[in-house]
């Protein structure tokens, strides 16, 4: 299965759903993770979680440009599973992405700013799906307040939920310092000590719906 974590808005947390569906898959399925940012942060966390013997270790290959989607196939008959973390922006990567991938996740924070990028969104991968039909969409609210009262989350669903294309998915992820605090040390989510059941809850939950199987 190829998956691709991508947007045009910058940091709304593309690498964090990257890294952590990819070291989480790694222990049911041989895994690939390509880091199509040349920034390169999924590179590093893969690099610092090499340094950890106990962890699974998915192999890990940078592909940038035009060469992308030779990539993408390339590895599909490799792995198992592929996960592409894509750079932000309307670029040749993203739209690559979107050709060869068979699931696309599209983090968005609850703010205007990030909401402003998402029609275009669905209409780019409306257009994708024209020509990739097996291609499905997920937006998944990320990086929300943790607090229950705080009301930007129904903003936000309220503000996408007339997309065609894209499906909006009931889970969200809220700002917590252990999914912060994780990728540097090179580890998921539920791997970070002390446990943070809640995060754990959050992350497990976007795996389910991407691969459809229990974390």
């Amino acid at each position: 299965m190829i998956v691709a974590s991508l947007g045009e808005k910058g940091g709304t947390g593309k690498t964090t759903l990257a890294t952590n569906l990819a070291g989480m898959r790694a222990y049911h399925s041989d895994v690939v993770l390509i880091d199509a940012d040349r920034q390169g942060t999924a590179s590093i966390w893969m690099e610092r979680r090499a340094e950890h013997l106990d962890l699974s270790l998915p192999s890990c290959v940078q592909s940038f440009g035009a060469g992308l989607s030779r990539t993408i196939r390339d590895m599909a008959r490799r792995y198992n599973d592929v996960v592409v973390d894509v750079a932000s922006g309307d670029n040749l990567e993203l739209s690559q992405a979107l050709a060869s991938a068979d699931a696309i996740m599209i983090p968005m924070q609850p703010a205007a700013a990030d909401l402003w990028t998402f029609g275009q969104m669905d209409i780019r991968v409306e257009d994708a799906m024209a020509i990739n039909d097996l291609l499905r969409a997920f937006a998944i609210i990320n990086k929300a307040s943790p607090n229950p009262r705080a009301g930007d989350v129904a903003a936000a669903r309220s503000a996408m939920a007339d997309a065609v294309a894209i499906t909006v998915s009931e889970h969200t992820v809220c700002e917590r310092v252990s999914i912060k605090r994780a990728i540097p040390q090179g580890r998921t989510v539920p791997e970070y000590r002390p446990i943070d059941a809640r995060a754990c809850a959050e992350l497990k939950a976007v795996y389910k719906l991407v691969y459809g199987d229990e974390y």
